[in-house]
């Protein structure tokens, strides 16, 4: 009950940001931005302060604050998003957020340790040991074991003919689509490991780990992407995001900033006073 007063509480701040004749630039002038803040899950999702993140990074004449544990690869993830809003158009309302993803680093090992790829031909199993951002990058530590097979007649893994496990460094960066941030590998450092390791370069299957690691792990970072979360009854504003990317916060802490607008239109501001009206916010007469 209190997170659905709480979510009542920024979508009114929000219609009152983009209604027109609001206020105009010289009733701006001198006055102090307004906050909102909505926490939401368990007491885990506001472990991390906004230490280190600039707030110009979010800044707009109403400042907002989401705290929410989201489920990726069924572990829940802290997010705590920080967000300015301001008027871009007549029809747009500007958006500035900055995402803290400290928790999403503390738990990705939890979520990206796991098989890599389980083929009849090459099982790589994955795991990582250390997530860290610096500037506008992530930079991913950990170890690739490797089995090579051959595959019987059931198409399933085979006799063994060759294994090896390798350190592994990867590098990735995000970039938004849609309504998301999607991470991709930009290349992975791989150092094989003792005699084993050397003959894997030998004969090459060294550069068939990382042709695996970069393929299978684009591939999932492309299928989970890293959604901001906001309120559902934010929805109806259609926010776009234009331009963002992961940044660092602090030393090593890794976070995430983006740029877009929404919808205020007058036929999104009749849909919104519809949700309020649904919602008991507002009463209309009959």
């Amino acid at each position: 009950m209190a997170s659905s007063r709480l979510n009542k509480g920024l979508l009114v701040c929000i219609l009152f940001a983009m209604l027109p004749g609001c206020g105009s630039k010289a009733q701006d002038q001198g006055t102090e931005p307004k906050a909102v803040t909505q926490t939401g899950g368990s007491n885990s999702s506001s472990s991390y302060s906004s230490t280190g993140i600039d707030p110009a990074t979010y800044a707009g004449r109403f400042q907002i604050k989401l705290t929410k544990e989201v489920p990726l690869r069924d572990i829940p993830v802290p997010f705590t998003v920080y967000g300015g809003l301001e008027e871009a158009s007549p029809t747009r309302l500007q958006l500035r957020a900055f995402m803290d993803l400290r928790g999403l680093q503390e738990k990705a090992p939890q979520i990206l340790t796991g098989p890599l790829e389980e083929s009849c031909k090459r099982q790589i199993y994955l795991e990582i040991r250390n997530v860290t951002a610096k500037d506008d990058t992530v930079q991913i530590e950990g170890s690739a074991r490797a089995r090579f097979t051959t595959c019987n007649r059931r198409e399933e893994p085979g006799f063994r003919y060759f294994g090896a496990t390798v350190d592994a460094v990867a590098v990735a960066k995000a970039e938004v689509k849609g309504q998301c941030l999607t991470f991709s590998i930009e290349g992975v450092d791989l150092d094989p490991r003792g005699f084993i390791g050397a003959v894997s370069n030998l004969f090459g299957l060294t550069n068939r780990i990382n042709e695996a690691v970069l393929e299978k792990g684009g591939e999932f970072l492309a299928a989970h992407p890293v959604c901001p979360p906001l309120p559902a009854e934010f929805t109806l504003l259609d926010p776009i995001y234009e331009s963002g990317g992961t940044r660092e916060i602090a030393p090593g802490g890794m976070g995430a900033a983006i740029v877009g607008s929404a919808d205020v239109s007058a036929e999104t501001i009749i849909e919104v006073l519809g949700g309020l009206k649904e919602l008991g916010v507002l009463e209309f007469a009959e």
